[in-house]
């Protein structure tokens, strides 16, 4: 866990004695690293208390451990590489910025991902003889991922941008079904609605969003819960969101095909020389 980019995305949700020092370790890091927890409470004039409280806040072990991590974060801080996108930057230090958010989006992401609930997830598909898949926008790419995956090793699947004949489809539905749902806010009037309509149709939910206490997660049977990929003018956060779903959708696959593995390398084969073919004519 980047210690880093973590207290960055708490910061607001932190009580303001914690925000307070928070923002002071951020802008004070190297110097942070070489104070005891007394010297840094009188530095921000708050109490040794609250650097105990924000260490737990942050999910570390107390404030040695933070110091651990801020060490070994020091060449990028050092290196300005945790802001966003500047103007006129070099491509350089670019790529290295994006790389850092991007590589901690998919540690975070496989830190929270629970075992079970994919586990659970993989139960389902075999259960099922048809797989809907849907989302809006860039998590429409990620169902559209998980449609093409699945429809690949012989799995029965549908995703469609259109949420009315997606719609139209589960209503006429008559054999065992799932629905993959993917919002990062877990709140898109669209992918509620065909929530609904999966629930009246007793149709069971896996449900993949950021937010564990969003509408889609209690409309949900299985809650995938990934990293939230936090909060950028540029819009980076929107690229590490559809990455770590995409993550996602690669752990259910592999799981999946974990488990029927001879069956799964034998239909990827003979899709892949289908494809071929396809090209040379």
């Amino acid at each position: 866990m980047n210690i880093f980019f973590t207290i960055q995305h708490k910061m607001k949700k932190l009580p303001k004695a914690e925000q307070k020092l928070a923002a002071w370790i951020l802008d004070h890091s190297e110097e942070v690293i070489h104070m005891s927890a007394k010297a840094l409470a009188e530095a921000v004039h708050t109490s040794p208390a609250t650097v105990v409280r924000l260490c737990y806040s942050l999910g570390i072990e107390g404030f040695t451990d933070l110091k651990l991590r801020l060490s070994a974060n020091l060449p990028e801080i050092k290196g300005d590489l945790y802001s966003d996108i500047a103007p006129d930057e070099n491509v350089a230090t670019i790529k290295r910025k994006l790389m850092l958010k991007v590589t901690d989006a998919i540690e975070k992401n496989a830190e929270i991902l629970v075992d079970t609930a994919v586990a659970k997830t993989v139960d389902l598909i075999e259960a099922s003889d048809i797989i809907f898949c849907f989302g809006i926008g860039a998590s429409g790419i990620v169902a559209d991922d998980f449609f093409q995956k699945f429809l690949r090793i012989g799995k029965q699947s549908i995703y469609n941008k259109d949420q009315h004949l997606l719609t139209t489809a589960l209503l006429t539905n008559d054999v065992s079904a799932m629905l993959l749902l993917v919002s990062n806010s877990g709140e898109k009037r669209e992918v509620l609605q065909l929530g609904l309509t999966a629930k009246d149709q007793k149709i069971p939910i896996v449900g993949m969003t950021s937010k564990a206490q969003s509408t889609l997660a209690g409309l949900s049977d299985i809650v995938i819960h990934t990293a939230d990929g936090g909060e950028a003018p540029l819009r980076s956060s929107a690229t590490n969101s559809l990455l770590v779903q995409l993550y996602t959708v690669d752990v259910i696959f592999s799981s999946y095909a974990s488990r029927h593995y001879d069956k799964t390398i034998k239909q990827l084969e003979q899709t892949k020389l289908a494809a071929k073919r396809i090209g040379e004519n």
